[in-house]
């Protein structure tokens, strides 16, 4: 072992009260995170289903997604903002901050995330992701 063993935070996906004491601001309080109200779809066998659950019941909604999954998800192209590859975690950590904004650009009442593997750079991205949904994971 080249550095010793890490320690999660045991906050780091629940949210946090505000008389708690955090490690860093950014597991507290909201930043980087979109206006409209936002749901993470926590990655499951049966995500897309979900996803396409929501939309369903969502008349005014758009998708913050991955590549590999646009052609499944039932929403026009203009409402589907692609993160990039689920291969490619660099390239979706590099578009989330300019993927949230573009959430507020298209005035919809809900955007619908889909979620990752919490492992890796995918841990990171998922906490990002989290807490701009201010954790509402479904």
């Amino acid at each position: 072992m080249l550095f010793g063993s890490v320690k999660f935070s045991d906050k780091l996906f629940r949210k946090v009260n505000d008389d708690e004491q955090v490690e860093s601001p950014g597991m507290k309080y909201k930043h980087y995170s979109p206006n409209t109200q936002c749901v993470l779809v926590e990655m499951c066998p049966t995500q897309i289903n979900k996803v396409n659950a929501l939309i369903s019941h969502n008349n005014n909604c758009c998708v913050l997604g991955f590549a590999e999954d646009m052609e499944y998800i039932n929403i026009s192209r203009d409402r589907f903002i692609c993160l990039g590859s689920k291969k490619n975690l660099q390239e979706v950590s590099s578009n989330i901050f300019s993927s949230l904004i573009k959430v507020d650009k298209l005035n919809c009442d809900l955007a619908i995330i889909e979620g990752l593997e919490e492992k890796n750079l995918g841990l990171s991205i998922m906490n990002r992701l989290v807490r701009a949904c201010q954790n509402n994971v479904v």
